[in-house]
């Protein structure tokens, strides 16, 4: 069971990096002709909503039976967008 987690972590850090090349543009774009003005959301605050997201929809969808039982990423509302805390990587950031 432990190695089949380790394959679905694989797998989903695998489609995710696929799925980063179509999520980052329309991003881009929904932020740009919406979300700036609806909800008040930053650049980095929408592609984090949206990033996110896509890995609760992952987890919680097609890769649910590759995990280990337990707790798992929620999807968020559009409507918190702009609650959302960026990520934030830096040089020295080993925590």
């Amino acid at each position: 069971m432990k190695f089949l987690n380790g394959v679905g972590w694989f797998l989903l850090l695998f489609v995710r990096g696929a799925l980063l090349w179509v999520l980052v543009p329309f991003s881009f774009l929904a932020w740009v002709s919406v979300h700036w003005w609806w909800q008040k959301a930053s650049l980095r605050q929408a592609l984090s909503w949206y990033d996110s997201n896509m890995i609760a929809g992952l987890t919680n969808g097609p890769f649910r039976f590759l995990m280990r039982p337990g707790p798992r990423p929620r999807l968020t509302g559009m409507s918190k967008m702009a609650l959302t805390e960026p990520h934030t990587i830096t040089l020295l950031d080993f925590n």
